[in-house]
């Protein structure tokens, strides 16, 4: 059975299958954790604290794209790929 993601992988298509990298998938969910700490500090401007909110849900998206071994292609919205992946799921249960 293909995958989601292999099925949003190829030539013009929004991913690409490459090797998974461990250090680069730990760094992501670094960087997610970081920004999400940083986005429950009442201090900031709410602006900021979105801001933060917002690229912390970047960046985890970003790592489960390089635990299973895909990246984005160019500059297509990743957290649009996950919409469209759940979309996927809800109307074929898989």
């Amino acid at each position: 059975m293909t995958s989601a993601f292999e099925n949003l992988s190829g030539p013009n298509k929004p991913l690409r299958a490459e090797p998974p990298d461990k250090r680069e998938f730990e760094g992501l969910i670094h960087s997610g954790h970081a920004r999400l700490r940083d986005a429950l500090n009442e201090s900031l401007s709410i602006e900021s604290r979105f801001d933060l909110a917002y690229n912390a849900a970047h960046a985890f998206c970003l790592a489960v794209l390089r635990w299973h071994g895909y990246r984005s292609n160019r500059n297509h919205p990743v957290k649009q790929t996950f919409a469209n992946r759940n979309s996927e799921q809800r109307l074929t249960g898989t």
